[in-house]
């Protein structure tokens, strides 16, 4: 099977060999217009290792970026790569001829997904609103396309969050926490914002996305604090979180829109109580255990308490503290969740707590606590299924959603009274 495509192109160059310029392989660079692009190549995809599913996050942003209005395709886009027997150039007319002469070798070896998307794009016909170009990089007369193919197609990507940090969508949670301390140091220095960020730095490090999905569980846009819908996700999915903590949108709004100013009055919204979310967690964090043992459930006897492991290091999250155990995210996660049914409106609709949280703590853990140690019990102690429970996020969010409505009441009654409240 042989194959000569022939199409225009622009910007067109040529790298030889650095090693020796007389020998193989060569590589081209050139760009092309999307529409231009040759549909034959659909024939050759053999070469690629992977398939082409267009449903995928990969797949959405390729069409959404070739239905936008930027000029900026060709740079965001890594482009179609192809393995080719021969290229030939005509600088008069800027055409190319590609030679394709054999399926096993030659065709498609990274850039599936966008040739695939393009051609859908084509043939619906959706041109944008202006022309887009892709680029494409041909390698001539390889031996070794199977290996470029394997290691084009295994390339570790840049993750979500640090997109999101170089686009600046943390910078108004940075402003929120930037002198807040837990402990005796700001732990925004031990928040890793970028991928890598702290490799190979010994230390205890948080995740972005776990600051995320602990916001998450106060965000009254994502859970109403007075329903008992509860915010499992931000234990079961950070990566889910951080998506829709990115495309948070108005009710009725649009996903994906582009909603970053949304999402910041949101945040700002929830200035007053993100210091004391964070503040809240190491107080339980820090107290859980021997609050478990006060009430007679010897949290040491817990498989995932670690407490003779002593190889384990074992510091809490925020203010670093050494403890004698581990706390479980999925313990933990329900129990701090819970909280959020103290959550009101103040004024200017900035949201503010119904009642201090750190007394209402102190006031009912023990309750808390032995609720937590009970459905770990009923669960194998399997901290995955604790975290997972429905039935232990609604038992503990009701608990304190009762708490805080006898309080109210009993304040309404006796509004001379004082109380717990802010």
């Amino acid at each position: 099977m042989s194959k000569k495509l022939r199409f225009r192109v622009s910007s067109f160059k040529k790298f030889e060999n650095p090693y020796d310029q007389n020998e193989a392989p060569v590589k081209y660079q050139f760009f092309v217009k999307v529409s231009d692009v040759p549909d034959d190549l659909e024939e050759w995809l053999k070469v690629n290792p992977r398939g082409q599913n267009l449903n995928t996050d990969v797949g959405r942003a390729i069409r959404d970026s070739l239905r936008s209005s930027d000029k900026i395709f060709h740079l965001l886009n890594r482009g179609i790569c192809l393995a080719a027997e021969e290229i030939k150039y005509d600088n008069q007319v800027k055409n190319v001829e590609i030679t394709l002469s054999s399926i096993d070798k030659h065709g498609i070896i990274d850039g599936g997904h966008t040739f695939k998307s393009i051609m859908k794009h084509n043939n619906d016909d959706l041109k944008g609103i202006v022309d887009k170009y892709v680029q494409f990089e041909v390698i001539t007369h390889s031996n070794d396309i199977d290996t470029i193919a394997d290691a084009r197609n295994t390339s570790i990507p840049v993750n979500k969050a640090s997109i999101e940090e170089l686009r600046g969508s943390f910078e108004p949670i940075k402003a929120i926490i930037e002198n807040v301390k837990v402990g005796s140091d700001a732990f925004i220095k031990k928040i890793a914002f970028k991928q890598n960020e702290f490799a190979g730095k010994k230390g205890n490090f948080i995740d972005v996305r776990e600051i995320i999905a602990i916001i998450n569980m106060f965000n009254p846009e994502m859970y109403d604090p007075e329903v008992n819908i509860h915010p499992i996700q931000s234990y079961s999915g950070k990566e889910a979180g951080l998506n829709k903590f990115i495309n948070l949108a108005p009710r009725g709004g649009k996903r994906g829109d582009n909603n970053s100013n949304f999402r910041e009055s949101v945040i700002t919204q929830m200035s007053d109580i993100i210091p004391d979310i964070f503040k809240l967690w190491d107080k339980i964090e820090l107290e859980f255990a021997e609050t478990a043992n006060k009430e007679n459930k010897n949290y040491s006897s817990r498989p995932y308490s670690n407490h003779k492991e002593e190889i384990i290091e074992k510091l809490s999250m925020f203010s670093n503290k050494e403890m004698k155990i581990t706390m479980p995210k999925g313990l933990m996660y329900p129990t701090v969740g819970a909280f959020r049914s103290l959550v009101r409106k103040g004024d200017g609709d900035k949201l503010t707590w119904a009642m201090d949280p750190f007394t209402v703590w102190d006031e009912k853990k023990g309750a808390l606590v032995v609720q937590v140690m009970d459905t770990s019990k009923d669960l194998g102690n399997s901290p995955d299924k604790i975290g997972k429970s429905n039935l232990l996020w609604d038992s503990l969010y009701n608990l304190l959603y009762i708490h805080r409505l006898l309080y109210e009441n009993k304040k309404r009654s006796h509004p001379l009274e004082k109380g717990g409240s802010q």
